[in-house]
C-alpha cells in the first residue's frame, strides 16, 4: 500500500490506530515545514488531515473515536510522559478550535464536531497526579530547559489551566499543582 502525508489519518483510522497517530508514532507522524518537535505536529494534522477529513465525510463515529483513542493512547502508550503530553496538546488545540467557533462563526472552525471530553480529562488528571516526579524531570519538548525549570509539569499545567480556564474545556488542573 502507498500511503502519503494526505491520507495518513485515513490509514490510522482504518487500521483502528488512531491512538498511534495522535501520539506521532514515526509511521503516522505528519511531516510538517516548521521547527515543531513535538512528537506530532498537532494544529498542523489537526487542519489538515482532521478538519477535511470531518467536512468530507462526516463519520457520525469520528468524534467518539478521536475521543476513545485519546483514552487508550493514555492508558496503553508505553511512554506515559509522551501520551500525556499529546493528550494536552490535542485537548488544548480542539478546545482552541472550539472557541475560535463561538468567537468566529465563519472561521476555519465553523463546523467542527462537538465531543464531552470530560471523561479523557479525568483520566489525564489522575495521569498528571501519578507521574508529577517523573513529568518534572522530563526535559523533552515544552519541557526543554529553555522554557521550563520544572520540566514538563510546569508547562502541562499552565496548559491544563488555559484549557479551563480561557478557552472553557474539561478540568484536568492537577490537584497537587
Amino acid at each position: 500500500m502507498i500511503v502519503n502525508q494526505d491520507n495518513l489519518l485515513v490509514v490510522a483510522l482504518e487500521n483502528d490506530e488512531l491512538d498511534k497517530f495522535l501520539v506521532g508514532e514515526p509511521f503516522y507522524f505528519f511531516e510538517t515545514k516548521d521547527d515543531n518537535g513535538d512528537p506530532q505536529n498537532v494544529v498542523v494534522s489537526f487542519d489538515l488531515l482532521i478538519l477535511p477529513y470531518w467536512r468530507e465525510i462526516r463519520d457520525p463515529l469520528f468524534p467518539k473515536r478521536f475521543a476513545d483513542a485519546l483514552l487508550r493512547m493514555q492508558k496503553t502508550y508505553p511512554d506515559t510522559n509522551r501520551a500525556i503530553y499529546m493528550a494536552h496538546r490535542w485537548i488544548w488545540y480542539y478546545q482552541s478550535c472550539l472557541s475560535e467557533k463561538r468567537m468566529k462563526p465563519a472561521g476555519l472552525c465553523t463546523d467542527i464536531f462537538e465531543i464531552d471530553l470530560t471523561s479523557v480529562a479525568s483520566v489525564l488528571k489522575d495521569k498528571l497526579e501519578t507521574n508529577k516526579a517523573d513529568l518534572i524531570t522530563d526535559t523533552r519538548w515544552a519541557g526543554a530547559v529553555w522554557n521550563s525549570k520544572n520540566g514538563l509539569w510546569d508547562p502541562l499545567v499552565r496548559t491544563a489551566i488555559g484549557v479551563r480556564d480561557k478557552l472553557g474545556g474539561p478540568d484536568f488542573v492537577p490537584s497537587n499543582v
